[in-house]
């Protein structure tokens, strides 16, 4: 019976053997599938690094051309505005000198007139004078 009891627990430590044997296994092969899976999780994490940084520098270009796209907007936004107050200037002194530009035509009427007159006034003495002229010479025994 002792042979037998013996017989027994060497063929169940053998099978517990077996059973080690195999777990062992069995975790080799979950330990060889974790590694797989963790160096495809660092290469995946490589490429995620570099896509980071690709976005980081990305970002940064584009903020730089941010900022000079503003630097240029308020540079022409200064010349618009500048050249809009030119223009307010030029309009002012254009109508400045469209009303002096009128007085000196208004002017230029007002004594064209008066000379006109003055000129029959003129005419109308001479023909007088020469009307009185012929009389006398008419009168006169010369």
């Amino acid at each position: 019976m002792r042979e037998q009891e013996l017989s027994s627990r060497v063929s169940s430590v053998e099978e517990a053997g077996i059973q080690a044997e195999n777990q062992v296994k069995e975790l080799k092969e979950t330990i060889f599938e974790l590694e797989d899976q963790v160096e495809q999780q660092r290469a995946v994490n490589c490429h995620t690094n570099q896509a980071v940084l690709d976005m980081e520098n990305l970002v940064k270009k584009l903020e730089e051309q941010k900022g000079e796209a503003d630097r240029q907007l308020k540079v022409l936004s200064r010349q618009i505005k500048d050249e809009k107050e030119e223009w307010r200037r030029f309009q002012a002194d254009l109508q400045t000198a469209v009303v002096v530009a009128n007085d000196i035509k208004v002017e230029a009427q007002q004594e064209l007139r008066m000379l006109r007159r003055q000129l029959q006034e003129e005419q109308d003495r001479s023909a007088k004078l020469s009307t009185d002229l012929e009389a006398l010479q008419g009168v006169s025994p010369i």
